[in-house]
């Protein structure tokens, strides 16, 4: 964890911020099977948007479990 800007949401002066890969989900349809798309950039996240927002913890990183 590091202190600084979240590269999400842009709140500045994070206390505490997360070592993620962003990613997008799309729910399965009538017409489509569901995907996950990983995100090859590392961005850091604060614990609001990480609890908000799909996102891989990148390995060895601390923080709240990762929401697919």
């Amino acid at each position: 964890m590091e202190n600084g800007t979240c590269e999400s949401c842009g709140t500045v002066g994070c206390d505490d911020l997360f070592t993620v890969q962003r990613l997008y989900v799309t729910p399965e349809s009538w017409d489509r099977e569901p995907t996950v798309i990983r995100v090859d950039d590392i961005e850091r996240w604060c614990a609001a948007c990480t609890a908000h927002y799909p996102h891989q913890l990148v390995s060895g990183g601390d923080g709240p479990a990762a929401r697919p």
